[in-house]
């Protein structure tokens, strides 16, 4: 009989997961172009080292799932303003603490360099203050964007933002900017996409230092509990296993 009782109660408990999962609304989950870690792909398919952890977390979460990429601007606007919207990969900052639910940490922290041709040694900069008399390129809406804003930057003087981030490295390479600010592995891969080697930049200063910051999912506010809750747990469980990315 207590066998019997106990069989009931398991089949009670799967009855009430399988409920609980069907009334999952379906993630609608958004990035952008940032490569290695999501991007697109030939075939169009998004995909990298982060958008490969996104996807294992929300798998192993039972979640139903489509991924997108837009700009960052639109990007950041959709997951503001729908609800069961998840944006990856975002640095947890005081100014977004509020904007958004989240899971942390999706990546391991990354350091951002600016970059300038290796070929111009009129470019002099050993601090951020001395590099307000150059113009940095930098995508619309991003942490760095932020950062710089607040540091005295601005749009049109010494700011060149886009919504693009492969114009950037055009314009570099073009002599329209003096320096672009990203990741030393993104530049990498940037340049060997179009078939330009690496060697023709340097990494001039370190604009910030993530070392204590690892970029994150977030969540619109208004999305369903249970499935954050979901997410944030298989999160929890893929750190536990894995490094990276």
């Amino acid at each position: 009989m207590a066998d019997k009782l106990a069989l009931i109660l398991v089949l009670l408990c799967c009855f009430h997961q399988e409920r609980v999962f069907a009334n999952l609304p379906k993630l609608q989950v958004v990035t952008e172009e940032w490569v290695p870690y999501n991007y697109a792909n030939q075939k169009g398919e998004i995909v990298g080292r982060a958008t490969k952890k996104v996807r294992e977390v929300l798998e192993l979460a039972g979640v139903e799932y489509d991924i997108n990429l837009y700009p960052w601007a639109r990007s950041m606007k959709l997951t503001r303003t729908q609800a069961n919207t998840m944006i990856y990969s975002i640095y947890r900052s005081g100014d977004r603490e509020t904007m958004f639910e989240w899971a942390c940490p999706l990546m391991r922290p990354v350091r951002q360099y600016l970059f300038k041709l290796k070929n111009r040694d009129d470019i002099q900069v050993a601090s951020l203050e001395d590099a307000k008399k150059y113009v940095i390129s930098i995508v619309r809406g991003s942490v760095v964007h932020e950062y710089l804003v607040k540091h005295g930057f601005e749009a049109g003087i010494n700011l060149d933002i886009t919504a693009d981030p492969s114009a950037s490295q055009r314009k570099l390479l073009a002599n329209r900017i003096d320096f672009l600010l990203t990741t030393e592995y993104t530049m990498y891969e940037t340049l060997k996409a179009i078939g330009v080697s690496y060697d023709v930049v340097t990494p001039v200063i370190e604009v910030r230092n993530n070392s204590d910051r690892r970029a994150c999912m977030a969540f619109n506010l208004n999305t369903d509990k249970e499935l954050i809750n979901k997410v944030r747990r298989a999160l929890a469980e893929h750190n536990r296993k894995y490094v990276g990315p």
